[in-house]
């Protein structure tokens, strides 16, 4: 009985081991001397696509020569923290964004974080994107090649895989910007079968009971 129970808790153990799922790191750096004195708006999207509460994104390191104020800026639904320390994305609603004007200088960066986790029965993955907005008209400030028209600079689609990552151009040639993966890491997740070994406990003692 022992060593039946033993190979159990062996077998259950390893279903319960932490699942990975990879992460990613990424530094964002935009040259903005051909904007510079042009105030415009900011724009951190971070949509839920797969309809689950799966993933989380933070934007921090943020570093720039122009001038900002985060009195402010504004943002919707599932975003808390500013610019000047670090800004949390969850995705427990459908659209959660950060808006931040600012007059640009000559450069500006920041390092994003996310998991990246996809529920593999939705057709849609969760998304981050950012923007830079007209004040005036709350749209694009230029076009970029992005393919769906939105005019990105970046898309960071969370598809549980390495390729989720979209870099765009401006199509007038300036500005300009790069997004370099600083890591991507796996994460551990709580083993989805840990509920296994608590049952078969269960049955294990149940049945030494009726044994004795």
């Amino acid at each position: 009985m022992c060593k039946t129970f033993n190979n159990i808790l062996f077998l259950a153990g390893l279903l319960a081991a932490p699942l990975t799922s990879l992460a990613y790191t990424l530094n964002v750096n935009i040259n903005t001397t051909s904007l510079a004195g042009t105030s415009a708006t900011l724009a951190f999207d971070f949509i839920n696509g797969d309809g689950l509460t799966n993933n989380t994104a933070q934007v921090g390191s943020f570093l720039t020569d122009g001038v900002f104020n985060t009195a402010l800026a504004s943002s919707q639904n599932d975003v808390t923290g500013l610019l000047n320390t670090s800004v949390s994305f969850g995705d427990s609603q459908f659209f959660n964004e950060l808006l931040q004007p600012i007059t640009f200088g000559n450069s500006l960066q920041f390092q994003l974080q996310a998991t990246n986790i996809f529920n593999p029965g939705s057709l849609t993955p969760d998304s981050f994107s950012f923007f830079i907005l007209d004040n005036l008209t709350s749209l694009p400030l230029f076009a970029t090649t992005d393919s769906t028209s939105s005019d990105a600079l970046f898309a960071l689609d969370l598809t549980g895989a390495t390729d989720g990552l979209s870099v765009f151009n401006a199509t007038a040639g300036s500005p300009a910007w790069s997004v370099q993966a600083a890591g991507n890491t796996s994460v551990p997740e709580p083993g989805v079968f840990l509920l296994i070994l608590a049952g078969l406990s269960s049955a294990y003692l149940r049945r030494s009971r009726y044994l004795v």
